[in-house]
This record gives C-alpha cells, structure tokens and sequence, in this order.
C-alpha cells in the first residue's frame, strides 16, 4: 500500500513538474518533425523579415495577407511572401502599401522579384495574372498546364506570355467559360476578376 502511495506522488509531482510526456503527443511520431520543420520555417521567415527591415507590423500585416492565400489555394508557404502552389505555380505577395512583391529569397529583401511575364522573352512559357491593374500588386503566376482557384476579385491584369497559341480560360462561378485570352503575347492592363473562380492557363 505504502509503495502505490509513493508511485502515485511520484507520478503527481512529476506531472506538476511537466516531465510526463502527453499521450497525444507520443502517439504521433511525426508530430515532433512537423512541428521543428514549422518552426523553422517560421524562424527563416522572421530572419528574411529582419533582413529586409519590417516593421513588426508590416511583418504581421504581410503573414496575414500570406495565411489567407493559403487558405484559399491550398499552397505552402516557403518565404516571407512567397507560396508554391505545389510545384506547379507561385503566389507573390506585396508587403501591404507597396504595388510591385520582393525578393524575400535572397539578398535583403529591398529588390522587387523577377517577374517571368514581364522580364526576358517573347513566348516565356508562363501565364501571370495581377491582383492590382497595369501589373502591379500580388502575382500569381504559373508555367505548368492545369486548372487552378482565383483568389481575389476586383481590378487587375493578366499577361498570357506562354508558347504561341496558348489561350487561357477562365471560368465563373457555375464552370462555364467566362472569357478565353488571345494567343500570346496578349495581355490586359485592367482587367475585372470577381465573376472569375478559376483559370486555364493551358
């Protein structure tokens, strides 16, 4: 009886004392690599943050923008304002008040990243579409062929710079065409996205 008595002390005061390990966490192997590879992420985004010198809350303003679109797309985030959309496209986010996205990749941080749709040749193979008009704002852009979510609405541009005659389609809200673009290279500087829930690029 005396011996149960001082198992169950034991016991408690290693509970109060946190070295008991929860039964949920020890049921899941994984759990303890997900939870470093999420938490070094989080540590490489806050550096890029550092490095580039945002304030704490464009650094919260731009990782709320960022959850949002992952959400919506069903991407991963891989730098501060960069999401791939499973190896088949990207999502670039503007640090909210500014029009063009950064290179949080490499460097400081205080240089726009490139744009495929815009820089290089003719025929580029990518398809860009814009959350703000005349090319600005966030940049969702892709080269693989497939059929993927719109994640905003409102004002914006598209560039089609894919291989010559690759039309892109979009789609409303029921999955009927709302609008085919000209072969490349075709383009709209302002272009309205809300009745479009996804796109064709191919």
């Amino acid at each position: 009886m005396r011996m149960r008595m001082l198992a169950v002390v034991a016991a408690t005061a290693a509970a109060l004392l946190g070295t008991v390990v929860p039964a949920a966490a020890s049921a899941d192997p994984h759990s303890d690599s997900k939870s470093s590879q999420a938490q070094a992420a989080g540590q490489a985004f806050a550096e890029q943050a550092r490095t580039a010198h945002l304030t704490k809350a464009q650094t919260t303003a731009l990782q709320a923008k960022v959850d949002r679109y992952v959400s919506k797309t069903g991407g991963k985030q891989v730098a501060l304002n960069k999401i791939d959309l499973n190896g088949k496209g990207e999502l670039l986010v503007t640090v909210p008040g500014e029009v063009h996205p950064r290179d949080f990749a490499s460097g400081d941080g205080s240089l726009a990243a490139a744009d495929p749709c815009l820089e290089g040749s003719v025929y580029s193979g990518w398809f860009c579409a814009y959350s703000g008009e005349v090319y600005q704002g966030d940049a969702l852009r892709w080269y693989a062929c497939g059929k993927r979510s719109m994640p905003w609405g409102g004002y914006g541009s598209w560039i089609n710079d894919q291989t010559p005659g690759t039309r892109a389609t979009f789609y409303n809200s029921s999955g009927g065409v709302h609008y085919v673009t000209d072969a490349p290279y075709s383009y709209s500087r302002s272009y309205y996205w809300t009745p479009v829930w996804n796109i064709r690029n191919c």
